[in-house]
């Protein structure tokens, strides 16, 4: 998927240059798609188990970005558990989501 990813952005560059919205966009989409895999594989598992919040999904990730920040990086109160912790990539991969959905609302 990644490579993929990587394969479509090169293609459009050198197809045009000038497409950096076009260029953002498929950028943006990496950082979501990334932030995802984070949300569940360190998140959804309990989210369901304990039914007291919805699971992250990509169509309602971006709603919930306010208060995953909140949650994760304000309080510090996610992920739960001594064994769920998140390693430096995964919270980078959330923060820069963040920065990114967070910016625009």
């Amino acid at each position: 998927m990644k490579f993929a990813i990587f394969l479509l952005v090169i293609l459009l560059v050198i197809s045009n240059k000038n497409n950096d919205e076009a260029l953002g966009a498929i950028i943006q989409k990496d950082y979501k798609s990334i932030a995802f895999e984070v949300l569940q594989e360190k998140c959804n598992f309990c989210h369901a188990a304990k039914k007291r919040t919805d699971i992250f999904t990509l169509n309602n990730m971006d709603s919930l970005a306010f208060e995953v920040n909140k949650q994760v990086f304000v309080k510090k109160k996610m992920p739960k558990g001594k064994k769920t912790k998140l390693s430096e990539e995964e919270s980078k991969a959330l923060k820069d989501w963040l920065d990114k959905t967070l910016e625009t609302d």
